[in-house]
């Protein structure tokens, strides 16, 4: 495909008429037209990268996603293992394929992704072909059965869930987990202390659940900090501990990191 019929495709005409006059795109319409001219993937549409990123930034929805997609294979990596050796793999709150779309070329596993947003998951459906994917209730269950992957990983949703959803999910991903597979989830910890309230802080340091907009759990507005006893002791108390990474600027994401292994038996 050349550049012009790239243009006609992602560029909206008064971009076209600017193109030609000055032969220089935005930036992130640039990275649109590179992506369809180089046969990658689709990019979703703005309006949904900023249903899940809170942003519009095409560049930064692309490269936030191969990061976090490296920093998982590497953690994983540490510990001897290898997605490839999966048979089975589910993101769960996979938003509009953000870490998804970065798996494509990875062989061995059978690719899932759940979310409880439609307009995401007919995206996925309809762009990212090599996976399946399916809708998600905000507080019902998988629509998969008892011990069905090898691997879970949940990015950035347990820091929007309350207590009880949080429990509810925690759960959940175990039933569909199988004895010993692995979970890998972030949350909010100690890094974010500087931006909590003094009794936020307290409530923090005494190893309680931080909550802002508790009404609105399940949206990107309820924000949730996890102490790591909370997670290790409470959340995951029936899952074994496998790493623990806290959260910096110095780390691929500022969230800490939870991999967790199912018991073979309870």
């Amino acid at each position: 495909m050349g550049l012009y019929q790239a243009l006609k495709r992602v560029v909206p005409l008064e971009w076209k008429v600017g193109f030609h006059r000055h032969k220089k795109l935005p930036k992130h319409l640039a990275t649109r037209v590179k992506n369809r001219l180089d046969a990658q993937l689709p990019i979703p549409p703005s309006k949904l990268i900023y249903l899940v990123a809170g942003h519009r930034d095409v560049g930064v929805f692309l490269q936030s996603g191969r990061a976090t997609n490296q920093t998982i294979r590497r953690l994983l990596n540490k510990h001897g293992l290898n997605v490839e050796q999966f048979e089975s793999v589910l993101d769960f709150g996979c938003g509009v394929g953000r870490i998804m779309r970065h798996w494509s070329a990875t062989p061995g596993p059978q690719w899932h992704g759940t979310d409880y947003n439609p307009d995401l998951i007919n995206w996925c459906k309809n762009n990212l072909k090599f996976a399946e994917f399916r809708l998600n209730t905000l507080s019902g269950p998988l629509p998969y059965d008892d011990a069905s992957f090898d691997f879970i990983y949940v990015f950035s949703v347990f820091t929007h869930l309350d207590e009880r959803l949080g429990f509810f999910w925690i759960n959940e991903l175990s039933r569909v987990l199988k004895p010993g597979g692995y979970l890998y989830f972030t949350t909010h910890g100690e890094y974010f202390l500087e931006g909590m309230s003094t009794e936020e802080r307290k409530q923090f340091l005494e190893g309680k659940l931080v909550i802002r907009e508790e009404q609105r759990s399940g949206e990107n507005v309820c924000a949730v900090f996890h102490p790591v006893n909370y997670v290790q002791q409470k959340l995951a108390h029936d899952l074994l501990v496998v790493d623990f990474v806290p959260g910096n600027e110095n780390n691929d994401t500022e969230q800490d990191v939870h991999l967790v292994k199912k018991p073979l038996s309870r």
